[in-house]
């Protein structure tokens, strides 16, 4: 089967990779001049199997209208972005519920544990570089009101068959000594033991050369416009440089997947959440980090990813724009240079890069994974903040519903059909 992909982020290369090895002609198409330019880029680093948890959380609601307005906030709401946010947003407060919180990290938790399954086995047929570690993560607490809250959290964890463990101060430093010299703050923490990290953007060079191997093609430096139909079947992908003709064709152009399915009167619930990261060199640190850590205060990730480290967080609703903002921008430094007073030097020194990518969250923060109305249009997009963890997992699914191979996880969770 000819098959053309729209996107080649980690879920376009992905899926492009799984279908290869079902045998089927592939084409890539992305409007950037190489893999993984835009979200997949510069995120956290971090695989979190134990913390695949939708925004949308009981109490979200309150945590928003106490934080609008306000440019140091972890999450903003900008007035500029509210009347594309309208349908979407009341669905994303009626998924907030604890009864549909709980569902939706069920179906996020099944995913992310399939995408763990997933990278080890690829790693056993194709041992990928790019500066992984698997010592699990940590999430930091600094004050025992934050502790309490996240022992409620273990439990239910515990329950959807989570491995971690509650640590008090010592502990921590024992399993991560970095955090010593600024340790006066923690109080205690959470390891995940099965978490890891990874630089998306060095995997996505990776698998794309591995997808290469088995013939799929890469169209760079081509921008799509939207798809043509005939009925209810898709005939070609409309771009800059021609039509291109497939049987079938799949959706993973991110935050952009809603624009192009709008050619075809498709409404895909997905809007961008942008989200900031810097990455710090700390080649000559004399006690670097060696594993992930979540500071759950501030809502920033920061990993090790081999002499580099990376931090992210923020979540900011303001359309499509991806302009720094060198406060924003600021938050994220003044979290990581506060957890480790070692990077101040390497910022001092300009020995660090920033940047802003684009979130694709739908309004359950569950994906969208498998057929759409039309036809032969498939959806693999909706990822959200979540999309390295969810990578694989995805498009391994993807491929498998597309092909009509027996799937291992229940795909109707992820199906679009459940809006």
């Amino acid at each position: 089967m000819k098959i053309i992909i729209i996107g080649s982020g980690l879920m376009g290369i992905a899926s492009a990779f799984y279908l290869s090895e079902q045998g089927h002609e592939i084409t890539v198409i992305d409007r950037q001049s190489g893999p993984a330019r835009e979200t997949s880029f510069a995120n956290a680093g971090v695989l979190h199997p134990s913390q695949a948890s939708p925004w949308n959380h009981p109490g979200i609601a309150r945590q928003i209208l106490g934080w609008m307005g306000k440019e140091d906030s972890p999450f903003l709401l900008r007035a500029s972005a509210l009347p594309s946010l309208f349908g979407w947003g009341l669905s994303f407060l009626r998924h907030a519920s604890p009864e549909r919180f709980r569902a939706n990290l069920q179906s996020n938790t099944v995913l992310a544990n399939y995408n763990m399954q997933c990278l080890q086995e690829l790693l056993s047929r194709h041992p990928i570089s790019y500066s992984a570690s698997s010592l699990g993560s940590l999430k930091v607490l600094d004050n025992e009101q934050d502790m309490e809250k996240q022992s409620e959290a273990v439990s239910l964890f515990t329950d959807l068959g989570v491995n971690c463990k509650i640590l008090n101060q010592a502990e921590i430093f024992a399993l991560e000594p970095a955090l010593v010299e600024n340790g006066k703050k923690l109080v205690g923490g959470i390891h995940y033991v099965d978490d890891q990290a990874g630089d998306a953007h060095e995997f996505c060079l990776q698998l794309a050369a591995l997808a290469q191997q088995n013939q799929v093609r890469f169209e760079y430096d081509t921008r799509v416009s939207g798809f043509e139909k005939s009925g209810q079947t898709v005939t070609s992908v409309k771009t800059d440089r021609g039509d291109y003709q497939a049987d079938a064709f799949v959706l993973a152009a991110g935050s952009y997947s809603p624009i192009l399915a709008r050619s075809v009167k498709l409404n895909l619930p997905i809007r961008p959440v942008k989200g900031y990261s810097i990455t710090v060199d700390m080649s000559d640190w004399e006690n670097p980090p060696r594993m992930p850590v979540i500071d759950e205060t501030a809502h920033v990730a920061i990993a090790p990813l081999g002499n580099q480290l990376r931090a992210a967080g923020t979540a900011e609703l303001t359309g499509y724009n991806t302009e720094l903002n060198q406060r924003r921008v600021q938050m994220v430094i003044d979290q990581v240079t506060a957890r480790y007073p070692a990077a101040s030097k390497s910022v001092k020194a300009g020995r660090f890069s920033s940047w802003a990518g684009l979130r694709p969250s739908t309004s359950d923060g569950v994906p969208i994974i498998g057929a759409s109305p039309l036809n032969n249009l498939y959806l693999n997009t909706g990822q959200g903040h979540l999309g390295w963890t969810f990578a694989l997992g995805s498009g391994k699914l993807l491929a498998d519903l597309l092909g009509s191979k027996p799937v291992d996880i229940k795909h109707e969770p992820y199906s679009y059909a459940r809006f």
